[in-house]
């Protein structure tokens, strides 16, 4: 049997709400599309992969150590320290992907020349709305950051996870180390290179290269692009193999050699005044108004035309 009305409204009670629509049974019909609610924030680290060669694990609050227990030297290196005793992290962030960015997903590892160290690893809580195709590529939507912990924390522990180490990452305009600058409202305290710059430095080349496409020259293995513990591991092979071309071929023995060739430039950070509203530049309270000028003599209200050439005799 089916109605040839609308289903009047259900008295408020044990019923659904008025208004609600009712199908051929009397009950309530499912209402489709995305339910938006606040997202729960949490206070500890939510991975996407975890570590790849069974190394520690950062954690939210856990203390500085390393493989052996003891506590890691957190002094920056200087320009003449040999390669072979810097400790480097290289990172990788995922984001909303549009402007301005924010970060959902933050992954790194600490490594030297002779093998991995620690891992780091986690999604981090956002409210703003992820963009579709950024959605698409790394596989982040608004409901996979539910219990993720806020920026603030992530970014508190990475600091302390950065000590000490040199910055690696797969980006010539250093779009990561910028983010968590532009987040954290100040840079960190770390030197930083770049691998597309070491990459053009050695191969000649014009243009950036793509991570996929340079682990695939370099036969480094990336397990899962675009998860950000995955890039950052990938990002570090790559490293590792770079430094071994340039140091045969360029003789890449120090810090300074690497800084040479492959710093990005700095991430510019505004911690100055910011500039006055328009219409109160002088801070005087006084609102300018500001003529707009307008091109075409159909523009022009109220005033005569424009003088025109006499004509030709």
């Amino acid at each position: 049997m089916t109605s040839d009305g609308p289903v009047p409204p259900v008295p408020s009670g044990d019923g659904p709400p008025a208004g609600a629509e009712l199908n051929d049974g009397g009950q309530q019909r499912p209402r489709y599309g995305r339910r938006r609610g606040p997202v729960p924030i949490g206070s500890s680290f939510v991975p996407r992969l975890g570590p790849s060669a069974g190394e520690p694990f950062a954690s939210i609050d856990d203390i500085d150590i390393d493989m052996a227990g003891e506590v890691l030297p957190l002094g920056r290196p200087t320009s003449d320290t040999p390669v072979d005793r810097l400790r480097f992290v290289a990172l990788d962030c995922e984001t909303t992907g549009q402007s301005p960015h924010r970060l959902v997903e933050l992954g790194a590892v600490a490594f030297t020349l002779e093998g991995h160290i620690m891992s780091f690893e986690t999604l981090v809580h956002s409210t703003d709305r992820i963009n579709p195709y950024a959605r698409r590529i790394h596989g982040i939507g608004a409901e996979s950051l539910g219990g993720a912990p806020p920026v603030e924390r992530v970014l508190a522990r990475f600091r302390r996870f950065c000590k000490g180490a040199v910055l690696v990452e797969h980006s010539a305009d250093a779009f990561d180390t910028r983010l968590i600058a532009s987040t954290m409202e100040t840079a960190i305290d770390a030197d930083n290179l770049d691998t597309s710059r070491m990459a053009g430095a050695i191969w000649g080349l014009r243009d950036t290269i793509g991570l996929e496409r340079m682990c695939a020259e370099l036969g480094v293995h990336h397990r899962r692009p675009h998860h950000a513990l995955a890039d950052a591991e990938a990002t570090a092979g790559c490293f590792i193999e770079l430094l071994r071309l340039g140091r045969e071929r360029l003789g890449w023995n120090t810090l300074g050699d690497l800084l040479l060739v492959a710093q990005p430039p700095p991430p510019r950070i505004n911690d100055g005044a910011r500039a006055a509203p328009r219409g109160d530049a002088d801070g005087t309270g006084a609102v300018r108004t500001r003529r707009r000028h307008r091109g075409g003599r159909r523009h022009r209200r109220g005033g005569t035309a424009l003088p025109t050439a006499p004509p030709e005799t």
